[in-house]
């Protein structure tokens, strides 16, 4: 009885050590949604078909900066490119850096790249570990590093949370 005792206070002492913060998972959803925001006014992003989608555009963030949108075809499927420069559409979030989503007609790929974002907290969204399926995150984790503490991966279903 005393080992079994042991053995569950172990587990859950070991299993506490890899338990996501609330704090970074909340963080992690609001900068999804105010993310998401940001992409509503791309014109090329936001038309159904996936071929319609393709094309170059920048938009101005409502404060500062710049949101620039570039897909290309790529091998048997397309590149897309996010790139913030000190966008900011609302005080205390403003983003810098890209995203980079490769995938093949069926909207099936990987995604890439970094935003950092200043502001009211300063963090870095690491998205080298996300899978895709059919346009949305299908797998893997997104990388938090928020100021202040130790970089934690966030599961992709988190980003669902945002929707």
């Amino acid at each position: 009885m005393k080992k079994l005792i042991i053995i569950l206070l172990t587990l859950v002492c070991f299993t506490n050590l890899f338990a996501l913060d609330s704090d970074v998972k909340e963080y992690f959803v609001t900068y999804t949604k105010k993310v998401n925001n940001t992409q509503k006014r791309l014109t090329y992003l936001n038309k159904k078909n996936a071929m319609a989608k393709m094309g170059t555009e920048t938009i101005e963030g409502l404060i500062s900066g710049t949101l620039f949108y570039d897909v290309k075809v790529k091998g048997l499927g397309a590149e897309v490119i996010m790139r913030y420069e000190n966008f900011c559409e609302e005080e205390g979030w403003i983003f810098n850096g890209e995203i980079i989503t490769t995938a093949n007609m069926s909207q099936n790929g990987t995604i890439a790249g970094i935003i950092e974002v200043t502001g009211d907290t300063n963090a870095k969204i690491i998205y080298d570990k996300v899978v895709v399926k059919s346009g949305k995150p299908g797998n893997g984790t997104y990388g938090v590093l928020m100021e202040n503490k130790e970089l934690q991966e966030v599961p992709y279903t988190c980003y669902f949370e945002a929707e």
